[in-house]
């Protein structure tokens, strides 16, 4: 997904398919699950409710942490997409 594209996300808000989580927590994995489980969408982390981007740090390693997290706490196990 492109910078703009997530740009237009993030100023738009949340929605059935857009959520927005200020850091990445097991509210993220529901929110996986309950979007697996309708149409699909997209979970933008390092952005407040309010639609304030954060920022997180974001590395190899935390990418890795956070897929094996998921399938970890997902049952059948959720394949994902983390783009940086």
């Amino acid at each position: 997904m492109d910078i703009k594209t997530i740009k237009e996300l993030i100023k738009n808000g949340e929605s059935v398919n857009v959520e927005l989580k200020l850091s990445f927590s097991d509210e993220v994995i529901i929110s996986l699950v309950a979007m697996a489980n309708h149409r699909g969408g997209v979970v933008i982390v390092g952005v407040s409710d309010d639609r304030k981007i954060k920022g997180i740090d974001l590395n190899r390693e935390s990418v890795r942490r956070w897929a094996s997290e998921i399938r970890s706490k997902t049952q059948p196990f959720l394949s994902v997409e983390i783009e940086k």
